[in-house]
């Protein structure tokens, strides 16, 4: 029945028009945040979304929260220094998963679960890591945080540029105009170039699901694979065909084993 609902509701998404979601806005430790907040008739676990570098809330429309939120509460968020998000006075790991717990805590959510794209990835990693009793369970999609295993950097450029997500040329208006608005590039890369998330791995025992696409130039599918060897309770799901956007370039494939993943009483 569930597996027919997901089937039905990306049909359903995929025929109409989907309105973006409204623009909320709240303040966390002085710091103005703006984030979305669909599907909140649903019962359970919220689930909060973290973007990656240079990025907002923006990437997961339209084909992640309006999909995902037929089921579950979405809270997608612009990071600080991102989107429409002000600035924190620092913007390091810890200062970021410090500051997913504040926005929880202004939020008056007490567990949650967690999915992070890329930088927001390892920033999840590291929030799950400060409190683990505050989240059931992590999604990482393509995620960032191992630095030490990046050879010949002189390179990632040119790998970059042929990742298949690139390839999503009516996406460019939206990829540019959020770029533009980041205002964290520097303290973002040294973040992406300089912390690690490995200390971290073997101590996280929530269920995990890691999700890879096979084409992935920017963090290569050799990542995932490290992080579910280290996680105790982690699987790893390769999504054939994709680069570092899987959510984009598979949605249907993304999405459904996201929601069953999530559905799932562990």
């Amino acid at each position: 029945m569930k597996s027919t609902f997901t089937a039905q509701a990306l049909r359903r998404t995929a025929r109409r028009a989907i309105p973006k979601p409204a623009d909320h806005f709240v303040e966390v430790g002085g710091v103005k945040v703006r984030y979305w907040d669909e599907g909140r008739h649903n019962a359970g676990t919220p689930l909060l979304i973290a973007h990656g570098y240079n990025g907002a809330a923006d990437y997961w429309f339209p084909h992640t929260v309006p999909v995902l939120a037929e089921e579950r509460r979405v809270i997608a968020l612009d990071l600080p220094g991102n989107g429409l998000s002000g600035k924190m006075q620092r913007h390091t790991l810890e200062d970021y998963a410090r500051f997913i717990h504040s926005f929880l805590d202004v939020m008056g959510i007490e567990r949650a679960d967690l999915l992070g794209h890329s930088m927001g990835g390892q920033i999840g990693v590291a929030a799950v890591a400060h409190d683990p009793a505050r989240f059931r369970k992590l999604v990482l999609v393509d995620s960032a945080g191992l630095p030490e295993l990046i050879r010949q950097e002189w390179l990632a450029p040119l790998k970059m540029i042929t990742d298949s997500s690139v390839w999503q040329v009516r996406y460019y208006p939206t990829f540019v105009k959020i770029g533009l608005r980041a205002r964290t590039s520097r303290e973002g890369l040294r973040m992406l170039r300089k912390e690690s998330i490995a200390r971290h791995l073997n101590s996280l025992t929530l269920p995990t699901l890691i999700v890879w696409g096979s084409r992935d130039r920017v963090v290569p599918l050799e990542h995932g694979a490290h992080m579910a060897q280290q996680m105790p309770n982690a699987r790893l799901a390769i999504i054939r065909g994709a680069g570092h956007m899987p959510f984009y370039e598979k949605p249907r494939e993304c999405n459904s084993l996201v929601l069953s993943f999530l559905r799932r009483e562990e």
